[in-house]
């Protein structure tokens, strides 16, 4: 953390050395200042982590004559620290920089396919921009991260937004149907292609996800880059001339574009597990597997506490954007561990069960109704149900 403060420093200082007036620049404007200067918008494809499922853009300022090459992004640093205060919502955001090929080193790695969309900004624009980027830099994380609508990309829209300033405006001939949709809507269209990160994050955002939010306050990098394919810059004069000099971008690193999609989605995976069950539980009412039957429960049991617990904390106390409301909450939480540990040995316990069971089988009913309840959900509550109603007979086998 103290070093990348110190290089963020540092390229601030060696940023403001090439807007003064200096003699040795060869291409310089009549003050002295450098006049080659580029900026780009740096794409980069959908990763396979939670964090990195969405992909990550940059801007990219270079100036040859000044001898630098600067990727500018917003973001949280990846520390243990930074992924609790996600969740608590209390995560700060900010923006760094490093130099291009150490920002791209971790993408090359990785494997991943890098795009880069030129700009088609003024010179005094892109002055502009730089300085804004570079006082943002001495500001250091001030802002609350908020995934949906302060990420990466709509810092990158803000700042070429706010570099624009009172000379020009962008307009758009077309913008994605996804961005004037719910925030829901935008989670899922990112996540198409990273079934089971659609997965986790449908199970975090509750009904406040169905808020659709400012217009085009919600952007991934890939809305972005289509969103600025159709967008053109209008001066006072009215002039108008496309943002992107090359709409189609240029392959600065090859890799994969993170369009693969696994045949092994979170749907496929809990209905062969839904499956497993039944036939244990029929094995079970036969009288076989008993013991197997006894050790997926108390698995299940775990399992439905431990997620119970995060759902409850992020729905009831975290500030995390977008997850007050979580329909989810009514199913996995802590109760049914602390009915077991208080009442199991109470005869008439297993009566519960069946309250149980119908209470889920209600909640699959409202799938086709409520927008975050949904397939692969509703199967992991269909297993629960069916291990309710076991136990249920369980106890009708008792008094018989």
């Amino acid at each position: 953390m103290i070093l990348r403060k110190v290089f963020n420093q540092f390229i601030v200082a060696a940023a403001v050395l090439w807007l003064l007036p200096t003699m040795g620049f060869s291409q310089t404007d009549e003050d002295g200042l450098a006049t080659d200067i580029t900026v780009s918008l740096l794409s980069v494809a959908p990763g396979y982590t939670i964090y990195t499922a969405h992909g990550h853009c940059a801007l990219r300022l270079q100036c040859p004559s000044a001898g630098l090459d600067l990727s500018f992004t917003y973001g949280l640093d990846d520390t243990a620290e930074n992924r609790l205060a996600f969740f608590t919502g209390g995560a700060m955001g900010e923006y760094s920089t490093a130099h291009t090929s150490e920002y791209l080193q971790d993408y090359i790695d990785e494997g991943r396919q890098v795009m880069e969309y030129e700009l088609n900004l003024s010179l005094n624009q892109k002055r502009r921009l730089w300085e804004l980027l570079d006082n943002e830099l001495e500001r250091g994380a001030f802002r609350p991260y908020n995934y949906l609508t302060t990420n990466c990309s709509s810092m990158c829209a803000l700042a070429v937004t706010r570099a624009l300033q009172d000379d020009a405006k962008l307009i758009y001939e077309s913008t994605s149907p996804i961005l004037n949709g719910t925030y829901r809507d935008f989670v899922h269209h990112i996540s198409q292609h990273r079934q089971w990160v659609d997965f986790f994050w449908n199970s975090l955002l509750g009904a406040e996800g169905d808020k659709v939010g400012q217009t085009g306050e919600k952007y991934s990098p890939s809305l972005l880059v289509e969103t600025w394919q159709h967008a053109s810059i209008i001066d006072t004069l009215g002039s108008r001339r496309p943002l992107l000099l090359d709409e189609n971008g240029r392959v600065l690193i090859s890799g994969d574009d993170g369009q693969y999609t696994s045949w092994f989605t979170p749907t496929i995976c809990f209905a062969l597990v839904l499956l497993f069950v039944v036939l244990l539980t029929v094995a079970e009412q036969l009288g076989y597997l008993r013991k197997l039957a006894f050790t997926v429960d108390v698995l299940l049991l775990l399992s439905q506490t431990v997620i119970g617990i995060a759902l409850c904390y992020t729905t009831l106390f975290s500030s995390l954007e977008g997850t007050s409301g979580n329909w989810y909450a009514l199913v996995f939480n802590p109760l049914p561990l602390f009915l077991w540990a208080l009442c199991h040995r109470w005869s008439g316990y297993r009566r519960v069960f069946l309250y149980y069971f119908f209470f889920l089988i209600v909640f699959i009913v409202l799938t086709p109704f409520v927008s975050q309840i949904d397939t692969a959900h509703s199967l992991v509550v269909a297993t629960l149900a069916v291990r309710c109603l076991s136990n249920a007979k369980g106890l009708k086998a008792q008094k018989g």
